[in-house]
């Protein structure tokens, strides 16, 4: 009698397995909202390199010349005002750590121009502080003045390439958009230009990021998220010409941020507000 039961508690076995393993990998979402009034058209997103758990945004064209420091439950624990410059149209923000003093800084990018009518984009460069107060102050900053290789053009995507210091703007209109690099060293003192590297194929780009080790890059449209392996030995410009596996996506209003976590294991989005939408992070892991 024994030996019938067999067969049955081997399917058993199986179907509880593949059910183990469909469960492990569907993703949690946490969601948390936004209650900072301040916080209304945030367009860009990145976690903190030097208070991991931290995370920086900001709100788009015309916004005061801060950024926002938000923790993992949407609370904002600080601001971080930039003297001196202003909020043209802040698209995107990124962390990288200099490969030359080993130091971690915040990218600020100007880089939207939806009428493609600037001759110059500009990205601002300012060392992490530490967070020790609710409003602080930075007067230092780098300013990184490009041009496009092949003119103007809007875009909302930035990130800094861990392995080599490089930044990569990816455009946003064009039917096919296109993905432009920063060599480093970037000059301080003249225009630099953004050499085209590649080509994605598609359109309407909102926002990117890169993990802390370099090995994966998230691509946001408003409406799907597109995650590309990089091999030890690949350029970026390679591992975007790969094939892209599609990440699970909550529809938001105007989802135009993405960053991973700290570790690289997960990422979060947030909106801009519409009406009287509540503003949500969102996490995925």
């Amino acid at each position: 009698m024994f030996r019938k039961f067999i067969p049955l508690l081997v399917i058993l076995a199986l179907l509880l397995g593949a059910l183990g393993c469909a469960l492990l990998g569907r993703p949690s979402l946490q969601s948390d909202t936004v209650e900072e009034s301040v916080i209304n058209e945030a367009s860009g997103l990145a976690s903190s390199i030097r208070t991991p758990g931290l995370l920086y945004t900001h709100n788009d064209s015309g916004g005061e010349a801060s950024v926002y420091v938000l923790n993992k439950r949407a609370l904002m624990p600080a601001r971080i005002d930039l003297k001196g410059i202003s909020n043209r149209d802040w698209e995107d923000i990124a962390t990288g750590v200099d490969p030359r003093d080993g130091q971690p800084y915040v990218f600020v990018g100007d880089i939207g121009d939806n009428n493609a009518k600037y001759p110059s984009a500009f990205i601002y460069r300012f060392a992490e502080p530490e967070i020790l107060d609710t409003l602080i102050t930075v007067a230092k900053i780098d300013r990184i003045e490009f041009t496009y290789e092949d003119g103007p053009r809007d875009a909302e995507a930035l990130f800094a390439d861990p392995r080599s210091g490089d930044l990569y703007v990816i455009s946003k209109r064009e039917e096919n958009c296109g993905i432009y690099r920063l060599a480093y060293p970037q000059s301080y003192d003249k225009a630099n230009v953004a050499r085209r590297v590649g080509t994605l194929p598609y359109s309407w780009v909102t926002a990117a990021d890169i993990s802390p080790s370099g090995n994966r890059i998230l691509v946001k449209t408003y409406s799907k998220i597109f995650c590309y392996k990089r091999g030890k030995k690949q350029s970026v410009a390679e591992s975007l010409a790969g094939k892209p596996k599609e990440m699970p996506y909550k529809l938001e209003e105007q989802g135009e941020a993405i960053a991973f976590d700290e570790h690289g294991k997960g990422y979060f989005t947030i909106s801009e507000r519409l009406g009287d939408t509540p503003v949500e992070l969102y996490y995925y892991k």
